[in-house]
């Protein structure tokens, strides 16, 4: 047998596991109160599976945020992978930044900062790690910026346009170009 399925031949656990995946960032409390839970049966079923490679945590305030596993990491992912290749190597305060971002596309620092609870300086600092990685993007609004998610494929397709200049400008070789833009495919 796999050992995928024998990780999540448990209904319970298997259930928690599919929540994670349908909601990346979900925290302790809420996975309590969707299962209906005592605390140390779902700290049991977590624990399960994040050493089990299922699941990873962010941690924020005290707070654990859990998010599917990824596997190790790299710098372009393929597979199953591919559809969340904009958060890896990310950390947990970015995670939730993005969550926000995605839930309300368009919001400005003032509001992101309001419902993350992130103060200023940590905010700033994170946001502009993640316009550099073009996991989100500024939209100019008059004096403000409002900030917006760019999804896997708009991802996809600004790593190929990156990897096309540094072969313009001879920083990876042919052979390096047509490998990673087969492994974005």
């Amino acid at each position: 047998m796999a050992k995928d399925v024998i990780v999540l031949e448990h209904d319970t656990r298997r259930m928690i596991y599919n929540h994670i995946k349908a909601h990346p960032g979900v925290s302790f409390v809420v996975l309590k109160k969707v299962f209906d839970l005592n605390d140390s049966t779902l700290r049991y079923h977590l624990n399960y599976l994040k050493k089990n490679e299922k699941i990873s945590f962010g941690l924020e305030s005290g707070k654990r945020y859990y998010y599917p596993h990824l596997g190790q990491n790299h710098a372009i992912k393929t597979s199953e992978a591919s559809e969340h290749l904009e958060t890896i190597d990310l950390t947990g305060v970015q995670e939730r930044i993005i969550t926000m971002i995605k839930r309300h596309p368009g919001i400005n620092q003032k509001e992101l900062i309001k419902r993350t609870g992130i103060n200023r300086l940590t905010l700033s600092k994170n946001l502009k790690k993640l316009l550099g990685r073009c996991i989100v993007r500024k939209i100019p609004n008059g004096n403000k910026v409002n900030y917006e998610y760019i999804g896997s494929n708009e991802l996809r397709h600004e790593i190929l346009k990156r990897l096309l200049v540094k072969l313009l400008y001879n920083e990876i070789d042919e052979d390096t170009f047509l490998e990673l833009r087969r492994k974005l495919n």
